[in-house]
């Protein structure tokens, strides 16, 4: 029960996130250095665009995580791998590019956090035993 609990928790943490995203894309951007001073429309498309997916995502992963279980421990499971991916990449660019700001890092451990804390339900529900593999016969 807690794992489910922890990934919906996850899930309105995201959902807000995008949320906040889509109605206030300028900053947003700039909270990230992203924003341009041309103040370009395709900029804030791609990021309402963005606000708009993390939040749907993340309502439909709740969802279904209180509707139908273990189709919505496969939904945050993908959310996870998807978290895990962002954790990597920004990972990936602190070693090979240097770049190691306390925004960049913080924002590293919370997809990390993302990632673990989506998946849970999806282990909870395997009940993982370490006996091998079995066959129905």
């Amino acid at each position: 029960m807690i794992p489910y609990l922890v990934a919906v928790l996850a899930c309105c943490i995201a959902g807000a996130m995008g949320g906040y995203i889509l109605a206030r894309p300028q900053e947003a951007l700039e909270r990230r250095g992203l924003a341009g001073g041309d103040g370009a429309l395709t900029g804030l498309a791609a990021a309402r665009g963005f606000g708009a997916m993390l939040l749907m995502a993340h309502a439909g992963a709740a969802g279904m995580l209180g509707y139908y279980p273990s189709v919505g421990a496969a939904m945050a499971l993908a959310l996870a791998l998807l978290w895990a991916g962002a954790a990597i990449g920004r990972l990936a660019s602190h070693i090979l590019d240097g770049q190691g700001d306390s925004a960049s890092v913080q924002t590293l451990l919370v997809e990390a956090m993302m990632g673990l804390c989506l998946s849970l339900p999806f282990w909870a529900a395997r009940q993982i035993a370490f006996t091998g593999p079995t066959v129905t016969v």
